[in-house]
């Protein structure tokens, strides 16, 4: 597990007067444990905003002051093996999951940010789940020994992860004036030429630009 910045969580902890943040929840099926509201500085270094103990109920209430939406970790107990990402915003946000499937149970409401997040990952899955499917028949028939049907298979994948390129870079684009796209534009910086990842942030608004992914993804492109 990553080292928690002491010094940064003080200083949260002195603005608790400024909480703007509140996340409410229920995880089905959990009597007793600690849920832990994590975010990551720029260095990669974990900073605890809140945490909490979970009883025979099973809700907790996590609090903490936020500059702008951003990414959040949601951590239950000390081990990273049981954890979730999602977009925090401003104002009171909801989840429910349950302790069996934390992850993937995990339904988060009140933030648009996220709802974007969900709308985004929902199609990305598909081309994923394409990918999968057509590595499986090409696994398939490369036991058969059958080259041509290997190399057909092969065409299909290169031309589904174009594809699911291309959708990253509609959806980013077309989001522009949300704070989710100089996220999934820095997520996704590797897999993107850098041309349409400068053409995307001239784009942007001054507070897009100005936000915490915003800064980020200018610093990528002046590398």
């Amino acid at each position: 597990m990553k080292k928690y910045s002491i010094l940064l969580l003080l200083v949260f902890s002195c603005n608790i007067n400024q909480e703007n943040f509140e996340l409410s929840g229920k995880i089905h099926g959990l009597e007793n444990g600690t849920i832990y509201l994590i975010e990551s500085n720029n260095n990669d270094e974990e900073i605890i905003l809140d945490s909490t103990g979970i009883d025979y109920s099973s809700s907790f209430l996590l609090k903490s002051y936020i500059k702008e939406p951003q990414i959040l970790t949601l951590r239950l107990g000390e081990s990273n093996v049981n954890e979730i990402e999602f977009f925090a915003e401003t104002g009171k946000m909801r989840l429910n999951t349950s302790n069996k499937r934390f992850q993937f149970d995990a339904k988060f409401l009140g933030s648009k940010q996220q709802s974007n997040l969900d709308e985004f990952n929902s199609y990305l899955i598909k081309f994923e789940e394409e990918d999968i499917d057509l590595l499986d028949h090409q696994i398939q028939e490369s036991i058969k020994g059958n080259q041509k049907e290997i190399d057909s298979i092969s065409i299909l994948r290169e031309k589904n992860y174009k594809g699911k390129i291309l959708f990253i870079i509609n959806y980013i684009t077309n989001k522009k004036e949300e704070i989710i796209s100089p996220y999934l534009a820095l997520k996704y910086n590797q897999e993107i030429q850098s041309d349409y990842l400068t053409k995307i942030y001239n784009s942007y608004n001054k507070e897009i630009s100005d936000s915490k992914y915003g800064i980020e993804l200018k610093k990528i492109l002046e590398k």
